[in-house]
């Protein structure tokens, strides 16, 4: 990976800082929609770019809900609200995420997850095996009585790429035995922990799309052209949600463009995703930045 310490280590602050205001705003009766929306406004009045639209996963989703155009989410007070966030400056990433229990009746499903996390920060090395990782974060949440989320992991980020290759497991999957993080690599780790199957499915709602790095094979109208070049410029490969384009574009034209754009193989859409046993899940994040003699967590005032 290009490595610029500097921008990494600032975008994690950047992220850190987004990520807590988000979890003090979520509140009884609170908007998702607002506090992403303040959450994203935060890291640009910073200096950096949202490296995806915030996530705010709530229960027994898990991950990949933000706001589009025309939904929300009002806050009951009673919900596991989980806050994901990504910051980048000029394509240097960091992405973290923590969760508030506003019923008071799963905080303890919150610490599987933290203290798995926290357990890898206490554990990670350069060259460490991946294995070990997926060992810890498993012991960490089952000690507690609870699951943890096995087609859900964290992963490898490289310069304008959240999702780089390297999956990390919360589990100690066989498959990443020799694996080891060298040198001169930036992994976020991400425990996800339930009381349900500990499995997600797709749950059909998309607010999030990618870039497919391609030429398009097929004509496209002026409007999807114009579009896909703002897209191009603005957000690259990195994850997007069509309400950032609100303010140069009409509405039904985002609609059909996105539709339009998707059957195309243009772009690449993540539906949200759902407990399949309609548990409640719980998530903690962070970035670590692996050099030849130490590890940063770029996204931890704490852990240095």
């Amino acid at each position: 990976m290009d490595i610029d310490v500097d921008k990494l280590v600032k975008a994690g602050k950047i992220a850190g800082e987004a990520r807590d205001l988000g979890a003090s705003l979520v509140k009884p009766g609170a908007s998702a929609r607002e506090i992403c929306e303040e959450v994203e406004g935060y890291i640009r009045r910073k200096g950096a770019e949202p490296a995806f639209p915030c996530n705010f996963s709530v229960d027994e989703v898990a991950a990949h809900y933000t706001p589009g155009l025309d939904d929300d989410v009002k806050l009951r007070g009673i919900e596991v609200v989980k806050v994901d966030v990504g910051a980048h400056i000029d394509g240097y990433i960091a992405d973290t995420a923590r969760t508030v229990d506003l019923s008071g009746v799963y905080e303890k499903l919150l610490e599987a997850s933290k203290a798995a996390l926290e357990r890898v920060v206490s554990i990670m090395k350069p060259n460490i095996r991946v294995y070990d990782i997926g060992k810890a974060i498993e012991a960490e949440i089952r000690k507690r009585g609870y699951k943890p989320v096995r087609n859900l992991t964290g992963h490898t980020i490289d310069r304008w790429t959240i999702h780089a290759g390297t999956q990390i497991p919360n589990y100690p999957d066989r498959a990443t035995f020799h694996k080891r993080l060298r040198p001169g690599t930036l992994v976020a780790v991400e425990p996800f922990a339930t009381n349900g199957r500990g499995i997600v499915r797709d749950g059909g709602l998309v607010n999030i799309y990618s870039l497919i790095p391609r030429k398009p094979k097929y004509k496209l109208s002026e409007e999807e052209a114009e579009i896909l070049s703002y897209i191009q410029e603005h957000y690259k490969t990195l994850p997007f949600t069509p309400r950032w384009l609100l303010e140069d574009f009409d509405k039904r034209g985002i609609e059909a463009a996105i539709r339009s754009l998707v059957s195309k193989g243009i772009l690449y859409p993540y539906p949200i995703l759902v407990e399949a046993g309609k548990g409640k899940v719980s998530q903690f994040e962070h970035t670590f930045l692996i050099l030849e003699d130490r590890v940063i967590v770029t996204t931890c005032k704490e852990c240095v």
